[in-house]
């Protein structure tokens, strides 16, 4: 497979400089880097670091802007946020406490099978809040989530079960993705991107008033699907509370260490929430509370063991995704792939638009198992056909935002996919069938959420 990847990634990058032949030079460029940062990073031939600074050399190499503008990325604010992430998901994983509040959440499921379901998809949201990685969120869940599988005795019933929970824990990461603002890499990306680009400011709490609501009607619904697709095999009723009691009073009470990354977590997010009213950002804060827990006494955990969980790999990434889009922008690439396509397109509605863009993404999402790398690559397309169209490019972005993240077809679409179906709990062509009956149904509701609630809340098209 490595093999045949490796050749599929130097067979399209030679093609793509047959580009030099027919359209301007500056822009075969442009997208002979594009295509090189898409297979790289799609196809892992090479690590994504090492894609990610050769693209970083690249630009400068090829005219298309200075050594300093290349690196111009790793000097936004939303840097130090994705270092912060991966800090406060290592202290919150070295405490347990996750695991914590997820079975007390559970407590409240009382033994009814699509009830511990809902409360199952409800702690990967409640997760959210503490911790900023799909992957974390996931494999925090998943020995509360096998404990509560094994309890089925019946073979078939607990086959069934295991798959309601565990595609139910991937795609629900996938969904928290772009409900919360430090829900994922990408969200955080695409934050720190348009405020480059565009110059607009998302606060966390105006972020949380736009997508959250519509992210918890999507889980509702998937809750749902779940429900009809698999949880119609299994009708015992299960003593599931007594392992949740049991696991509970295993974990005792809580430790210092635990009340200490809680209390630092709730300052996190007070301090987050609060940010019109103090003017500190959603990433100084972010710092802050991830300095304090690595402090002596009051903190949770060391810096050597804060230095290894740090994905360098996606930090570089982050820096080479906005030096793309930068380039795109100030080289008019961007707007010329634009003109290109409003030639078929010249006008269109917001409903057009949106349809548009969930589909493009949609169908480019099939190829990525990196959910920031796309984002990277169809943003400023994005903000060039928003302004042609004369649509507000904040708006669309958002709706690109939340279709970057249909992971819900194939395992290697993302890590939170990969961790669940690695358990063996169910086959690839359970996630497609739940992906092909999920995805349409969370395009009309975003759509509707696009057209009606964000106007209400003051995000117009």
């Amino acid at each position: 497979m490595i093999i045949t990847y490796g050749l599929i990634f130097i067979v399209v990058n030679l093609l793509t400089l047959l580009l030099f032949l027919w359209i301007p030079v500056i822009h075969a460029k442009m997208l002979f880097i594009l295509v090189f940062a898409l297979t790289g990073w799609s196809m892992k031939i090479l690590p994504q670091g090492m894609i990610s600074l050769t693209i970083i050399v690249l630009i400068p190499l090829f005219g298309l802007g200075s050594f300093s503008d290349s690196l111009a990325g790793f000097s936004e604010p939303f840097v130090w946020l994705l270092v912060s992430a991966f800090v406060f998901s290592g202290g919150m994983e070295k405490t347990g406490i996750g695991t914590r509040m997820s079975f007390s959440l559970l407590f409240y499921a009382k033994g009814k099978p699509s009830r511990i379901l809902l409360y199952v998809l409800l702690s990967i949201v409640t997760l959210g809040f503490f911790i900023p990685t799909s992957a974390g969120r996931s494999a925090t869940i998943m020995p509360v989530s096998k404990g509560l599988i094994a309890i089925v005795k019946d073979k078939t019933q607990a086959i069934f079960y295991g798959k309601s929970i565990m595609i139910g824990v991937a795609l629900t990461s996938s969904f928290v993705g772009w409900g919360l603002m430090t829900g994922s890499n990408s969200s955080v990306y695409a934050v720190s991107a348009v405020n480059s680009i565009l110059g607009f400011e998302w606060s966390y709490s105006y972020w949380f008033l736009c997508n959250f609501p519509i992210m918890i009607i999507v889980v509702f619904c998937f809750w749902l699907i779940l429900k009809k697709l698999f949880l119609r095999h299994v009708d015992v009723e299960l003593e599931q509370i007594d392992f949740v009691l049991q696991e509970r009073a295993s974990l005792g009470k809580m430790k210092p260490s635990e009340w200490r990354i809680l209390i630092i977590a709730i300052f996190t997010l007070v301090g987050w929430v609060t940010e019109p009213v103090h003017g500190l950002s959603v990433s100084y804060i972010a710092l802050i509370g991830s300095i304090i827990s690595c402090l002596p006494i009051v903190g949770v955990q060391t810096w050597d063991e804060v230095k290894k969980r740090i994905a360098w790999d996606t930090i570089i990434l982050f820096g080479a995704g906005i030096a793309i889009a930068d380039a795109m922008h100030r080289n008019n690439t961007a707007s010329w792939i634009t003109a290109n396509i409003t030639t078929i397109i010249p006008e269109i509605t917001p409903l057009g638009a949106a349809a548009f863009i969930l589909v493009l993404v949609l169908v480019l999402r099939l190829g990525f198992a990196e959910m920031l790398a796309i984002t990277a690559t169809i943003m400023p397309i994005t903000i060039s056909l928003a302004n042609t169209w004369s649509i507000n490019p904040i708006w669309l972005i958002q709706i690109m935002i939340i279709a970057c993240s249909f992971s819900y077809f194939l395992p290697f679409q993302s890590t939170a996919n990969l961790i669940s179906y690695s358990y063996g709990y169910f086959k690839e062509k359970d996630l497609l069938l739940t992906g092909t009956i999920l995805t349409p149904i969370v395009i009309i509701i975003v759509i509707i959420g696009s057209l009606y609630y964000w106007p209400l809340v003051g995000l117009h098209p």
